[in-house]
């Protein structure tokens, strides 16, 4: 049976991509950027190799976060005049920690149709196989500043859900300290070259992270945290700030019961800030 795709609007397709295997596309996909004006994509050299091999022969225009604001005004007028512009990113689904949000917002402000075409997202697939709660929190790239990461986790660590974190796989050894101090009884799933030839999946407790940093590691990895784990302490942390508020400062209670509990000091502090709101 021969499926016949419905014409083309004239809108903005936001399409992903794959995140390795270069067949994790789907044909809507293909047969959309075939029949795009042109498509914007953070590489022109990445985006090449995957048109190649599918054949397909199609202006790219390179659209990245040193360009969006500059570009964004010509996109929107082309728009206007009916041009099909495909957005995509390197790999994956576009706009999560990569260009496009601004383009996206001047779209929906102007009337503009967006279109989502559904693919690859190496967030979905490594939640997907870590066997951890499907209320999962997006967190992005992990920052690069150590007091930029203490004031991250403290916040990240207070939601209680799955979390995802991108990382360049070259970060884990310093990072792997960060982690186990937050989440010291929480479990976690590495994902490394997902859908590649050496596609590495580790999913142990966080005592262990340790174990596997390994020199000269290159790409990117999904870090799923079980950030549920710790619920019943939490519970346990709440009754004992509790016990103490109005007996003993704020910045007394965070150092009393960091101690007595062997939790982060910024956690606690963190913690008894929202009690007392």
């Amino acid at each position: 049976m021969n499926y016949h795709f419905p014409k083309l609007e004239h809108s903005l397709y936001v399409i992903s991509t794959p995140i390795g295997n270069i067949q994790d596309i789907s044909n809507r996909s293909l047969k959309i950027l075939s029949q795009s004006d042109y498509i914007l994509c953070e590489d022109t050299r990445v985006t090449s190799k995957l048109l190649n091999f599918y054949n397909i022969k199609k202006k790219l225009i390179s659209f990245h976060v040193n360009n969006e604001k500059i570009k964004t005004q010509r996109i929107i007028d082309d728009l206007k005049c009916k041009k099909i512009i495909s957005l995509v990113s390197d790999a994956g689904t576009p706009t999560l920690s990569d260009p496009g949000k601004n383009l996206i917002s001047k779209c929906h402000d102007q009337g503009i149709k967006v279109i989502p075409v559904p693919g690859a997202s190496a967030i979905l697939s490594a939640v997907s196989v870590s066997g951890f709660a499907d209320n999962f929190y997006f967190c992005g790239f992990f920052p690069k500043k150590r007091n930029e990461i203490e004031n991250f986790l403290s916040k990240i660590k207070l939601i209680k859900a799955t979390l995802v974190f991108f990382m360049p796989a070259r970060d884990l050894e310093k990072n792997s300290d960060y982690l186990a101090k937050f989440f010291p009884k929480s479990n976690f799933l590495i994902a490394r070259e997902m859908t590649k030839v050496h596609e590495t999946y580790i999913r142990d407790t966080m005592a262990n992270i340790k174990k596997y940093i390994q020199n000269n590691l290159k790409g990117e990895m999904t870090i799923v945290v079980d950030n549920l784990i710790d619920i019943e302490s939490d519970i346990n942390v709440d009754k004992e700030i509790g016990l103490l508020i109005g007996r003993m400062s704020s910045k007394n209670i965070a150092e009393y019961l960091s101690k007595k509990l062997e939790i982060s000091k910024k956690i606690i502090y963190q913690k008894v800030i929202n009690f007392n709101d």
